[in-house]
């Protein structure tokens, strides 16, 4: 009965519940009162569409008074916008008052998009504005122009703004993801020969894992007494996105390997670590059995140091630090002996015992990751596709003739192709090659690779000439990074960073606008001495794109040479290996990273704006983006002047082991008067038998403290008396800072409150784990040229080098030695290895390697003595504005900051380094297991494999279009 009442029903409904409740029409399905609805909205419907089709504008009185109210809001707004230029244009004073836009009648669309006010700040109540003449949309106020736009004119913005040349920084565009169109065309002949010279490169590599897998393939099958082959050997299965190392070297795994099969010990060896047990060494090379030792040794000292020196606050910094000490490691015994491992006789090795990871019940099983005869498959068509490629002949020990210096004059000029970085007697390579980016062409490589092949750092001039312009100031990058409101992603790195800071190598933690202040006014210790802070890899090349992307792009679109740089998988980059890894697997990080610092145009001796000595396990560029000259006050290099006397005659005695007679008397008096301006660790170095200078820690006035600082000249105006305590490391620092008069107008500060986050009033650099405040900003209003330079710096030698006058212009000086260099450079570094300072300036107590722990810087005074022992010189030159620096892989070096610097590097692997690479692969296995540059990051075993299989398919393809 319900079924058919509901048929009867009238279907109009909500959709949901409601229905009607009405007995729908005869023939109809609606009731008569939807009925009349539905018929009324058709007829509605129809008028309307009538009107819009046939209906004039006279017919239709209410269209014509909407119209005619439209017309007299359009002829308000234009007088409203004339008034305001005429405004804005007025003045006899006004340098742009003709740039305007065309006396024509826009039309109705330009009316509609004009902008009432300035693109950059928003902001439509300044009298000066100039209004672009190419888009006839944006305007800029003359207060953002001179603020955010000095090397521009108000006649250029006119002419073409800065939004219109794709390098306005107003906030908007700098957080706009603008992906730049490649131009770089390359013929397919030219491309094909350059993947045949990847995979020429690549052989030697290829066929070292060849070799490696098939000696083990062959032993197992001894082991087994049968013939195998790949198809027989179990597939380990593992994602794209994990890497596999080995649980002994911690070198990465790439194919064969052996591994336990028990399920609760899974211990993974790689092939090498398997021939070193079968040849009866220690797996992971003779520092693996002492490493724990060693480890055990230097925490017993830091922690008899720390026991006598309870004020060290300050925390260490863990990439600064070679050795990455455990809890435990204090407590365990010394004489702990590392277990015995050995392989069978048979060549078969068993799981290593507990104490080194794994299980020691079972033998290990030879597996692979890779897909059966991959890699002899990779070789194969390698050799034939090359078979006919023809290597291009280099006399190694013939310098290009191309860049041979005409004259003296022209090696100092710095257009010059050339550039002398050495003096070695006998030496081709002394000039370093040194282009000019705008006269590259984009497929130009043959010149740059016949220095490169040879391991010769290459100088670019003026990449950032091909750029838009944008800036590198770090006041617009910070904007462009700083995020603000409630959805703020990064908050913790929005506020503060960590820095490190260049006199004792310990980690602070900064307010980021503090620090960018500092950056261009400087920072100056209370004693008057200059505060070195520098960031590393900020912010983070994973998000550098993301929080930076304009800055991304522009860097990326700077770098010369794309074959070898450019970072994406795009084509371009045909002849960078890092780039041919698979897209879901977990890929090295090769930057873009940035590293800002501040910088001293001299020498200081202690607490330089440095990157100390290292070695690289890839190829890098470095391309210097700004530089700041912070002005130094008449006082101040008094006092440095001074400070650097003391420091002096300290490294004579505690590092250099000598005392000047003929100053004997002086320098005691200085010693003997520092027991009140300074404080000496209780395990200072011994100078002589008799004479030890050894001061317990102990608070000291305020007051006291810089009546003594005065007589270094300079005064320090401080009234009150405030008792702090001071490191016991530092000799004649205070690590309280005080803020000097600022050079800034105050039109910038509050601009600068206006645009920045507001900092609190107690928001200063702090030490972590320490109470004590830190350095302000300083910015001296004279120039030092009438000030006596001290009689240290009249006396010191230098070596020949053509960066004397360069280094008050450019903005880091590089020294990078040559790779035939490396075992002479160690051996001096191993005999002086006493004579240098690192944590907390203590001299260095020991050195595991003196290139990879990155501890040690030679000074001016090293490297002469370094050319005299052992006739070993590095390429020394200065890096200017806007040049890229590149770095071959396997060449130590070290860069000092001449001026506060923002420089951005990016990694990349070239064919002609990947033996290299491969080389010092090995080298870092060889270290102890807790090394700051153990950890394989670079994977070039597997970086090899995908790029040749990568280069094979679009050889091929290219063949196959050719022919």
């Amino acid at each position: 009965m319900e079924s058919k009442e509901d048929d009867r029903r009238c279907k109009r409904n909500d959709g949901q519940k409601w229905r009607c409740r009405e007995t729908a029409s005869s023939g109809k399905s609606y009731c008569e009162k939807h009925l009349a609805q539905l018929k009324s909205k058709t007829k509605n419907k129809n008028i309307q569409r009538e009107r819009s089709n046939g209906d004039s504008d006279t017919d239709n009185p209410m269209k014509n008074c909407e119209k005619h109210s439209a017309q007299l809001k359009n002829k308000t707004r234009n007088k409203k916008i004339q008034r305001e230029r005429s405004d804005g244009d007025s003045g006899s004073d006004n340098p742009v008052k003709n740039c305007k836009l065309k006396e024509e009648k826009p039309n109705k669309k330009t009316e509609q998009r004009v902008s009432l006010m300035c693109h950059q700040c928003q902001r439509n109540d300044k009298s000066g504005v100039v209004h672009c003449s190419n888009c006839k949309i944006k305007r800029f106020c003359f207060e953002c122009i001179e603020r955010w736009y000095p090397g521009k004119t108000r006649e250029e913005i006119a002419k073409k703004c800065p939004f219109c040349c794709r390098n306005c920084n107003c906030k908007d565009c700098l957080r706009q993801f603008i992906k730049k169109p490649c131009n770089i065309k390359v013929e397919p002949s030219v491309k094909l020969q350059r993947l045949k010279y990847l995979l020429y490169k690549a052989l030697p590599v290829l066929r070292h894992i060849h070799t490696e897998q098939s000696f083990e393939l062959e032993i197992e099958a001894k082991i087994q007494g049968v013939q195998l082959s790949e198809m027989d050997i179990t597939r380990t299965k593992i994602d794209q996105s994990e890497r596999m190392y080995c649980d002994n070297c911690y070198t990465s795994i790439v194919d064969f390997h052996r591994s336990c099969p028990n399920l609760h010990c899974s211990y993974d060896l790689c092939l090498t670590c398997c021939q070193e047990l079968r040849k009866g060494y220690q797996p992971g090379g003779s520092e693996a059995e002492t490493s724990h030792q060693q480890s055990v040794e230097r925490a017993q000292k830091k922690v008899t140091k720390s026991e006598d020196n309870t004020n060290l606050k300050r925390k260490r910094h863990g990439w600064e630090s070679q050795i990455t000490l455990g809890a435990d490691d204090s407590k365990t015994d010394v004489t702990l002996s590392f277990p015995n491992w050995r392989a069978n006789p048979d060549g078969s090795i068993p799981c290593p015992p507990k104490e080194c990871g794994g299980c020691g019940k079972v033998k290990l099983e030879l597996r692979r990751k890779c897909k059966a005869n991959w890699v002899t498959k990779l070789l194969k068509s390698a050799e034939d596709v090359t078979s006919d490629f023809k290597k291009q002949d280099v006399d190694m020990s013939q310098r290009c003739s191309c860049c041979q210096p005409n004259d003296s004059e022209e090696n100092n000029n710095l257009q010059s192709e050339v550039r002398q970085a050495a003096f070695r007697k006998s030496s081709d390579d002394n000039f370093l090659y040194c282009p000019s980016a705008v006269d590259i062409a984009d497929d130009e490589i043959e010149h740059f690779q016949r220095h490169w092949m040879n391991g010769e750092p290459v100088i670019v001039r003026n990449v950032l000439d091909k750029t838009s312009g944008l800036s590198w100031e770090p006041m617009v990058m910070w904007r462009a990074f700083r995020e603000t409101g409630a959805k703020v992603k990064f908050k913790e790195e929005t506020r503060s960073v960590k820095a490190v800071d260049c006199w004792d190598w310990c980690e602070v933690e900064i307010n980021i606008h503090q620090f960018f202040m500092g950056y261009l006014e400087g920072r100056v210790h209370k004693s008057g001495w200059p505060e070195m802070l520098k960031l590393k890899d900020w912010p983070s090349s994973t998000l550098f794109e993301e929080r930076l992307p304009r800055h991304c792009a522009e860097f990326i679109a700077a770098l010369p040479y794309s074959d070898y740089t450019d970072p994406k998988d795009s084509g371009i980059g045909c002849l960078n290996l890092a780039t041919k890894l698979p897209v879901d697997s977990l890929k090295p990080d090769m930057g873009p990273k940035t590293y800002i610092a501040y910088g001293f145009s001299e020498e200081l001796g202690r607490g330089d704006s440095v990157t100390k000595l290292h070695c690289d396990m890839s190829d890098a560029v470095n391309v210097l983006t700004h530089t700041t000259r912070v002005k130094i006050a008449p006082w101040q290099q008094k006092k440095i002047e001074g400070l650097q006397s003391k420091h002096e005659a300290e490294d004579l005695c505690e590092l250099y082991n000598e005392r000047d007679d003929d100053n004997g008397r002086v320098r005691g008096k200085s010693l003997k008067k520092t027991h009140k301006l300074q404080i000496m660790s209780a395990d200072s170095v011994e100078c002589t038998k008799n004479e030890n200078i050894v001061e317990s820690d102990h608070l000291m006035p305020k007051q006291e403290q810089l009546s003594d600082s005065m007589d270094l000249g300079g005064i320090v105006g401080h009234e009150e008396t405030e008792y702090v305590s001071e490191s016991p490391d530092t000799p004649s620092l205070d690590h309280q800072s005080e803020r000097i008069q600022s050079t800034l107008p105050h039109t910038n500060e509050i601009e600068a409150e206006q645009e920045h986050v507001q900092c609190s009033s107690d928001m200063m650099i702090g030490r972590l784990g320490g109470k004590d405040a830190s350095g302000f900003c300083f910015s001296g209003s004279n120039t030092v040229d009438d000030i006596k330079k001290s009689n240290v710096r009249q006396t010191k030698d230098s070596l020949e080098s053509n960066d004397g006058l360069d280094a008050a212009h450019g903005g880091a000086v590089w020294d990078i030695f040559r790779n035939q260099d490396v075992p002479k450079l160690i051996k001096y570094l191993d005999k002086h290895k006493k004579e240098f300072r690192h944590i907390n300036n203590h001299p260095v107590d020991s050195v595991v390697h003196p290139i990879h722990d990155q501890t040690l810087y030679l000074n001016e005074r090293h490297k002469k003595q370094l050319k005299e022992e052992f006739n070993v010189e590095p390429w020394t030159f200065t890096q200017y504005l806007g040049e890229a620096v590149f770095i071959p892989a396997g060449c130590p070096h070290q860069v000092r900051n001449t001026q506060s610097c923002i420089k951005v590097a990016l990694d990349f692997v070239s064919p002609e380094s990947l033996e290299e690479c491969l080389r010092l692969t090995e080298e870092f296995r060889l270290l102890p297991k807790n090394h700051r540059a153990k950890e394989d990051k670079l994977e070039v075993k597997k970086m090899t494999l995908y790029a040749v299989s990568s280069a094979l398919r679009e050889a091929e393809s290219l063949m196959s279009k050719l022919e």
